[in-house]
Protein backbone atom coordinates (compact mmCIF):
# COMPACT_ATOMS: atom_id res chain seq x y z
CA UNK A 1 0.00 0.00 0.00
CA UNK A 2 1.18 3.52 -0.81
CA UNK A 3 1.36 4.90 2.72
CA UNK A 4 2.71 8.27 1.59
CA UNK A 5 -0.38 8.86 -0.55
CA UNK A 6 -2.68 7.70 2.26
CA UNK A 7 -0.95 9.96 4.78
CA UNK A 8 -1.14 13.03 2.55
CA UNK A 9 -4.80 12.53 1.64
CA UNK A 10 -7.37 14.22 3.94
CA UNK A 11 -9.64 11.85 5.85
CA UNK A 12 -12.73 11.02 3.84
CA UNK A 13 -11.32 12.40 0.58
CA UNK A 14 -11.68 10.17 -2.51
CA UNK A 15 -8.46 8.49 -3.62
CA UNK A 16 -6.85 9.72 -6.78
CA UNK A 17 -8.14 7.79 -9.77
CA UNK A 18 -11.34 6.42 -8.22
CA UNK A 19 -13.29 8.65 -10.61
CA UNK A 20 -11.39 7.20 -13.56
CA UNK A 21 -12.21 3.66 -12.43
CA UNK A 22 -15.92 4.47 -12.21
CA UNK A 23 -15.94 6.29 -15.55
CA UNK A 24 -14.24 3.34 -17.23
CA UNK A 25 -16.67 0.83 -15.73
CA UNK A 26 -19.62 1.73 -18.00
CA UNK A 27 -17.81 1.60 -21.38
CA UNK A 28 -15.94 -1.54 -20.30
CA UNK A 29 -19.16 -3.30 -19.23
CA UNK A 30 -21.16 -2.26 -22.29
CA UNK A 31 -18.24 -2.67 -24.67
CA UNK A 32 -17.35 -6.16 -23.54
CA UNK A 33 -20.99 -7.23 -23.19
CA UNK A 34 -21.95 -6.18 -26.72
CA UNK A 35 -18.44 -6.91 -27.98
CA UNK A 36 -18.96 -10.53 -27.01
CA UNK A 37 -21.30 -10.73 -30.02
CA UNK A 38 -18.49 -9.58 -32.32
CA UNK A 39 -15.97 -11.86 -30.70
CA UNK A 40 -18.40 -14.78 -30.62
CA UNK A 41 -19.18 -14.34 -34.30
CA UNK A 42 -15.49 -14.28 -35.11
CA UNK A 43 -14.74 -17.30 -32.95
CA UNK A 44 -17.60 -19.19 -34.57
CA UNK A 45 -16.24 -18.44 -38.06
CA UNK A 46 -12.77 -19.49 -36.99
CA UNK A 47 -13.97 -22.73 -35.39
CA UNK A 48 -12.40 -21.86 -32.02
CA UNK A 49 -12.23 -24.63 -29.39
CA UNK A 50 -14.67 -24.65 -26.45
CA UNK A 51 -12.13 -23.50 -23.88
CA UNK A 52 -11.51 -20.30 -25.89
CA UNK A 53 -15.26 -19.63 -25.79
CA UNK A 54 -15.24 -20.13 -22.04
CA UNK A 55 -12.35 -17.72 -21.53
CA UNK A 56 -14.06 -15.16 -23.77
CA UNK A 57 -17.36 -15.34 -21.87
CA UNK A 58 -15.69 -15.06 -18.45
CA UNK A 59 -13.59 -12.15 -19.65
CA UNK A 60 -16.50 -10.27 -21.24
CA UNK A 61 -19.00 -10.66 -18.41
CA UNK A 62 -16.91 -11.01 -15.24
CA UNK A 63 -13.84 -8.90 -15.90
CA UNK A 64 -15.54 -5.42 -15.82
CA UNK A 65 -16.77 -6.02 -12.26
CA UNK A 66 -13.48 -7.54 -11.12
CA UNK A 67 -11.54 -4.63 -12.64
CA UNK A 68 -13.67 -2.05 -10.83
CA UNK A 69 -13.25 -3.86 -7.52
CA UNK A 70 -9.47 -4.10 -8.02
CA UNK A 71 -9.21 -0.36 -8.72
CA UNK A 72 -11.41 0.81 -5.87
CA UNK A 73 -9.69 -1.45 -3.33
CA UNK A 74 -6.24 -0.37 -4.46
CA UNK A 75 -4.18 2.21 -2.57
CA UNK A 76 -3.81 3.98 -5.92
CA UNK A 77 -6.97 3.48 -8.02
CA UNK A 78 -5.47 5.53 -10.85
CA UNK A 79 -2.44 3.26 -11.24
CA UNK A 80 -4.62 0.17 -10.81
CA UNK A 81 -6.99 1.30 -13.56
CA UNK A 82 -4.11 1.93 -15.95
CA UNK A 83 -2.97 -1.65 -15.27
CA UNK A 84 -6.52 -2.83 -15.96
CA UNK A 85 -6.39 -1.08 -19.32
CA UNK A 86 -3.22 -3.01 -20.10
CA UNK A 87 -5.12 -6.23 -19.31
CA UNK A 88 -7.78 -5.08 -21.78
CA UNK A 89 -5.07 -4.38 -24.34
CA UNK A 90 -3.48 -7.76 -23.75
CA UNK A 91 -6.85 -9.43 -24.31
CA UNK A 92 -7.29 -7.24 -27.36
CA UNK A 93 -4.25 -8.94 -28.83
CA UNK A 94 -5.57 -12.41 -28.02
CA UNK A 95 -9.00 -12.21 -29.69
CA UNK A 96 -7.92 -11.32 -33.25
CA UNK A 97 -5.61 -14.35 -33.26
CA UNK A 98 -8.34 -16.55 -31.74
CA UNK A 99 -10.74 -15.27 -34.47
CA UNK A 100 -8.16 -16.08 -37.18
CA UNK A 101 -7.85 -12.31 -37.84
CA UNK A 102 -11.48 -11.96 -38.94
CA UNK A 103 -11.26 -8.43 -40.29
CA UNK A 104 -14.31 -6.50 -39.03
CA UNK A 105 -14.51 -7.72 -35.39
CA UNK A 106 -10.73 -7.52 -35.05
CA UNK A 107 -10.64 -3.92 -36.29
CA UNK A 108 -13.60 -2.88 -34.13
CA UNK A 109 -12.13 -4.36 -30.94
CA UNK A 110 -8.67 -2.91 -31.54
CA UNK A 111 -10.09 0.51 -32.45
CA UNK A 112 -12.19 0.62 -29.29
CA UNK A 113 -9.18 -0.26 -27.15
CA UNK A 114 -7.06 2.34 -28.93
CA UNK A 115 -9.68 5.03 -28.16
CA UNK A 116 -9.78 4.01 -24.50
CA UNK A 117 -6.02 4.07 -24.09
CA UNK A 118 -5.49 7.34 -25.93
CA UNK A 119 -8.35 9.07 -24.07
CA UNK A 120 -6.99 7.91 -20.71
CA UNK A 121 -3.24 8.31 -21.07
CA UNK A 122 -2.46 9.90 -24.41
CA UNK A 123 0.19 8.65 -26.80
CA UNK A 124 2.25 7.07 -24.02
CA UNK A 125 -0.52 4.77 -22.81
CA UNK A 126 -1.52 4.10 -26.42
CA UNK A 127 2.03 2.91 -27.13
CA UNK A 128 2.00 0.66 -24.08
CA UNK A 129 -1.33 -0.70 -25.28
CA UNK A 130 0.18 -1.63 -28.67
CA UNK A 131 2.93 -3.56 -26.89
CA UNK A 132 0.29 -5.33 -24.78
CA UNK A 133 -1.60 -6.23 -28.02
CA UNK A 134 1.54 -7.80 -29.41
CA UNK A 135 2.16 -9.73 -26.19
CA UNK A 136 -1.42 -11.02 -26.18
CA UNK A 137 -1.19 -11.99 -29.85
CA UNK A 138 2.06 -13.86 -29.22
CA UNK A 139 0.52 -15.85 -26.37
CA UNK A 140 -2.57 -16.65 -28.47
CA UNK A 141 -0.38 -17.86 -31.34
CA UNK A 142 1.33 -20.27 -28.94
CA UNK A 143 -1.98 -21.54 -27.50
CA UNK A 144 -4.26 -21.80 -30.54
CA UNK A 145 -1.77 -21.74 -33.37
CA UNK A 146 -1.64 -19.45 -36.42
CA UNK A 147 -4.68 -19.26 -38.67
CA UNK A 148 -5.55 -16.50 -41.17
CA UNK A 149 -9.19 -16.21 -42.27
CA UNK A 150 -9.79 -12.45 -42.70
CA UNK A 151 -13.12 -12.76 -44.58
CA UNK A 152 -16.10 -11.49 -42.57
CA UNK A 153 -19.41 -13.26 -43.13
CA UNK A 154 -22.68 -11.37 -43.40
CA UNK A 155 -23.85 -12.81 -40.07
CA UNK A 156 -20.68 -11.60 -38.39
CA UNK A 157 -21.25 -8.14 -39.88
CA UNK A 158 -24.78 -8.12 -38.47
CA UNK A 159 -23.54 -9.16 -35.02
CA UNK A 160 -20.92 -6.39 -35.11
CA UNK A 161 -23.49 -3.67 -35.88
CA UNK A 162 -24.75 -3.32 -32.25
CA UNK A 163 -21.19 -2.74 -31.06
CA UNK A 164 -20.50 -0.33 -33.90
CA UNK A 165 -23.58 1.73 -33.00
CA UNK A 166 -23.57 1.53 -29.22
CA UNK A 167 -19.94 1.84 -28.17
CA UNK A 168 -19.36 5.35 -29.63
CA UNK A 169 -22.62 6.43 -27.98
CA UNK A 170 -21.46 5.09 -24.62
CA UNK A 171 -18.13 6.87 -24.99
CA UNK A 172 -20.01 10.06 -25.87
CA UNK A 173 -22.11 9.78 -22.71
CA UNK A 174 -18.99 9.22 -20.59
CA UNK A 175 -17.17 12.15 -22.21
CA UNK A 176 -20.22 14.38 -21.76
CA UNK A 177 -20.44 13.52 -18.07
CA UNK A 178 -16.71 14.13 -17.74
CA UNK A 179 -17.01 17.54 -19.41
CA UNK A 180 -19.83 18.47 -17.02
CA UNK A 181 -17.73 17.34 -14.07
CA UNK A 182 -14.69 19.25 -15.33
CA UNK A 183 -16.79 22.36 -15.88
CA UNK A 184 -18.18 22.09 -12.35
CA UNK A 185 -14.72 21.54 -10.93
CA UNK A 186 -13.40 24.51 -12.91
CA UNK A 187 -16.15 26.71 -11.48
CA UNK A 188 -15.26 25.47 -7.98
CA UNK A 189 -11.57 26.21 -8.54
CA UNK A 190 -12.37 29.68 -9.88
CA UNK A 191 -14.55 30.33 -6.83
CA UNK A 192 -11.86 28.99 -4.48
CA UNK A 193 -9.25 31.19 -6.17
CA UNK A 194 -11.51 34.24 -5.93
CA UNK A 195 -12.09 33.58 -2.25
CA UNK A 196 -8.37 33.06 -1.68
CA UNK A 197 -7.57 36.28 -3.55
CA UNK A 198 -10.15 38.17 -1.50
CA UNK A 199 -8.75 36.69 1.72
CA UNK A 200 -5.20 37.60 0.65
CA UNK A 201 -6.31 41.10 -0.28
CA UNK A 202 -8.07 41.51 3.05
CA UNK A 203 -5.02 40.20 4.87
CA UNK A 204 -2.76 42.55 2.90
CA UNK A 205 -4.99 45.48 3.77
CA UNK A 206 -5.03 44.50 7.43
CA UNK A 207 -1.25 44.14 7.49
CA UNK A 208 -0.83 47.45 5.68
CA UNK A 209 -3.18 49.09 8.16
CA UNK A 210 -1.27 47.59 11.10
CA UNK A 211 2.05 48.72 9.59
CA UNK A 212 0.68 52.27 9.33
CA UNK A 213 -0.53 52.41 12.94
CA UNK A 214 1.16 53.31 16.20
CA UNK A 215 0.88 50.33 18.52
CA UNK A 216 0.20 52.33 21.69
CA UNK A 217 -2.35 54.91 20.56
CA UNK A 218 -3.81 53.26 17.46
CA UNK A 219 -3.20 56.49 15.51
CA UNK A 220 -1.26 56.60 12.26
CA UNK A 221 2.51 56.44 12.77
CA UNK A 222 5.15 58.90 11.57
CA UNK A 223 5.99 56.96 8.43
CA UNK A 224 2.38 56.99 7.25
CA UNK A 225 1.90 60.64 8.20
CA UNK A 226 5.03 61.53 6.22
CA UNK A 227 3.58 59.76 3.18
CA UNK A 228 0.30 61.66 3.58
CA UNK A 229 2.16 64.97 3.88
CA UNK A 230 4.06 64.23 0.67
CA UNK A 231 0.82 63.38 -1.11
CA UNK A 232 -0.89 66.57 0.09
CA UNK A 233 2.11 68.68 -0.92
CA UNK A 234 2.14 67.17 -4.40
CA UNK A 235 -1.61 67.70 -4.80
CA UNK A 236 -1.31 71.28 -3.51
CA UNK A 237 1.40 72.09 -6.03
CA UNK A 238 -0.65 70.62 -8.90
CA UNK A 239 -3.98 72.22 -8.07
CA UNK A 240 -3.00 75.28 -6.06
CA UNK A 241 -5.33 74.18 -3.25
CA UNK A 242 -3.96 74.49 0.23
CA UNK A 243 -3.93 72.50 3.43
CA UNK A 244 -2.89 73.17 7.01
CA UNK A 245 -0.76 71.27 9.48
CA UNK A 246 -0.68 71.35 13.27
CA UNK A 247 2.00 70.01 15.56
CA UNK A 248 0.60 69.11 18.97
CA UNK A 249 2.76 68.55 22.06
CA UNK A 250 1.50 67.30 25.43
CA UNK A 251 2.39 69.85 28.11
CA UNK A 252 4.64 68.73 30.97
CA UNK A 253 4.56 65.14 29.76
CA UNK A 254 7.99 64.38 31.28
CA UNK A 255 6.68 65.56 34.65
CA UNK A 256 3.70 63.20 34.29
CA UNK A 257 6.02 60.25 33.59
CA UNK A 258 8.38 61.17 36.43
CA UNK A 259 5.59 61.74 38.97
CA UNK A 260 3.17 58.98 38.10
CA UNK A 261 5.13 56.44 36.09
CA UNK A 262 5.22 55.44 32.45
CA UNK A 263 1.99 53.42 32.70
CA UNK A 264 0.09 56.61 33.51
CA UNK A 265 2.01 58.38 30.75
CA UNK A 266 0.83 55.73 28.31
CA UNK A 267 -2.75 56.23 29.53
CA UNK A 268 -2.41 59.97 28.87
CA UNK A 269 -1.20 59.29 25.33
CA UNK A 270 -4.13 56.97 24.70
CA UNK A 271 -6.55 59.50 26.20
CA UNK A 272 -5.20 62.20 23.88
CA UNK A 273 -5.66 59.89 20.89
CA UNK A 274 -9.27 59.29 21.90
CA UNK A 275 -9.99 63.01 22.34
CA UNK A 276 -8.23 63.90 19.09
CA UNK A 277 -10.33 61.39 17.20
CA UNK A 278 -13.49 62.93 18.65
CA UNK A 279 -12.38 66.48 17.77
CA UNK A 280 -11.39 65.78 14.16
CA UNK A 281 -13.57 66.35 11.11
CA UNK A 282 -14.10 63.35 8.86
CA UNK A 283 -11.49 64.66 6.43
CA UNK A 284 -8.84 65.48 9.04
CA UNK A 285 -6.05 63.07 9.90
CA UNK A 286 -4.12 62.79 13.15
CA UNK A 287 -1.04 60.68 13.81
CA UNK A 288 1.70 60.20 16.37
CA UNK A 289 4.75 62.10 15.19
CA UNK A 290 7.09 60.93 17.95
CA UNK A 291 7.11 60.65 21.75
CA UNK A 292 4.43 63.03 23.04
CA UNK A 293 4.20 64.93 19.73
CA UNK A 294 1.32 64.49 17.31
CA UNK A 295 0.66 65.86 13.84
CA UNK A 296 -2.70 66.84 12.37
CA UNK A 297 -3.43 67.40 8.68
CA UNK A 298 -6.37 69.65 7.75
CA UNK A 299 -7.05 69.11 4.02
CA UNK A 300 -8.37 71.93 1.80
CA UNK A 301 -8.00 74.42 4.63
CA UNK A 302 -5.93 77.54 5.25
CA UNK A 303 -4.29 78.04 8.63
CA UNK A 304 -7.08 80.41 9.66
CA UNK A 305 -9.75 77.92 8.64
CA UNK A 306 -7.99 75.10 10.51
CA UNK A 307 -7.68 77.23 13.64
CA UNK A 308 -11.25 76.37 14.61
CA UNK A 309 -10.44 72.68 14.54
CA UNK A 310 -7.25 73.24 16.54
CA UNK A 311 -9.16 75.25 19.16
CA UNK A 312 -11.77 72.47 19.39
CA UNK A 313 -8.97 69.93 19.94
CA UNK A 314 -7.46 72.16 22.65
CA UNK A 315 -10.76 72.38 24.52
CA UNK A 316 -11.56 68.69 24.12
CA UNK A 317 -8.22 67.65 25.60
CA UNK A 318 -8.40 70.15 28.49
CA UNK A 319 -11.78 68.69 29.48
CA UNK A 320 -10.50 65.12 29.54
CA UNK A 321 -9.17 63.31 32.58
CA UNK A 322 -7.21 60.14 33.26
CA UNK A 323 -7.76 58.03 36.38
CA UNK A 324 -4.49 57.23 38.12
CA UNK A 325 -3.69 54.64 40.84
CA UNK A 326 -5.44 55.63 44.04
CA UNK A 327 -8.59 56.72 42.25
CA UNK A 328 -7.52 60.30 41.59
CA UNK A 329 -7.95 61.95 38.21
CA UNK A 330 -5.26 63.62 36.17
CA UNK A 331 -5.92 66.35 33.64
CA UNK A 332 -3.49 67.48 30.96
CA UNK A 333 -3.21 70.08 28.25
CA UNK A 334 -1.51 70.50 24.89
CA UNK A 335 0.31 73.21 22.97
CA UNK A 336 -0.50 73.48 19.28
CA UNK A 337 1.50 75.07 16.49
CA UNK A 338 -0.53 75.64 13.32
CA UNK A 339 0.47 76.73 9.83
CA UNK A 340 -0.61 76.35 6.21
CA UNK A 341 1.25 74.98 3.21
CA UNK A 342 2.66 77.53 0.76
CA UNK A 343 3.47 75.86 -2.59
CA UNK A 344 6.06 74.96 -3.68
CA UNK A 345 7.64 74.61 -0.25
CA UNK A 346 8.81 71.17 0.93
CA UNK A 347 7.37 68.99 3.63
CA UNK A 348 10.38 69.67 5.83
CA UNK A 349 9.89 73.44 5.58
CA UNK A 350 6.20 73.09 6.39
CA UNK A 351 6.77 70.89 9.44
CA UNK A 352 9.63 73.11 10.63
CA UNK A 353 7.30 76.14 10.62
CA UNK A 354 4.60 74.22 12.51
CA UNK A 355 7.27 73.19 15.02
CA UNK A 356 8.26 76.83 15.55
CA UNK A 357 4.64 77.75 16.09
CA UNK A 358 4.28 74.97 18.65
CA UNK A 359 7.34 76.13 20.61
CA UNK A 360 5.95 79.67 20.58
CA UNK A 361 2.77 78.27 22.12
CA UNK A 362 4.83 76.67 24.87
CA UNK A 363 6.87 79.81 25.48
CA UNK A 364 3.67 81.86 25.77
CA UNK A 365 2.37 79.69 28.62
CA UNK A 366 1.20 76.40 27.02
CA UNK A 367 -2.39 75.20 26.57
CA UNK A 368 -2.90 77.38 23.53
CA UNK A 369 -2.78 77.52 19.73
CA UNK A 370 -0.24 79.64 17.90
CA UNK A 371 -0.65 80.15 14.16
CA UNK A 372 2.14 81.14 11.80
CA UNK A 373 1.01 82.30 8.35
CA UNK A 374 1.98 80.43 5.20
CA UNK A 375 5.52 81.20 4.13
CA UNK A 376 6.48 82.86 7.43
CA UNK A 377 10.27 82.70 7.79
CA UNK A 378 12.34 82.09 10.87
CA UNK A 379 12.27 84.84 13.44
Amino acid sequence: MDTSESASRPAGAPRRGSGLARRTYLPRTVGLGIGSLCAGAGLHQAGAPAWVWGVMLVYCFAWPHVALRISLRSASPYAAERRNLMVDSFAGGVWPVAMAFNLLPSVLLLAALAMNNFATGGAKLFGKGVLAHLAGAAMALLLVGPKFLPETSFMTVLLCVPFLLSYPLVLGVVMYRLSIELSRRKDELVLEKRRADEANLTQTRVLAELAARDALTGLFNRRHMSELLAQHCAASQRSGGGFAVALVDLDHFKRINDSHGHAVGDSVLRAFAEQAGAAMRGTDTVGRWGGEEFLVIYPCSSADEAAQGAARLLEQVAAAAVTIPGGETLTFTVSIGLTGHAPPESVDALVERADRAMYQAKSQGRNRVVTLPEGAGKA
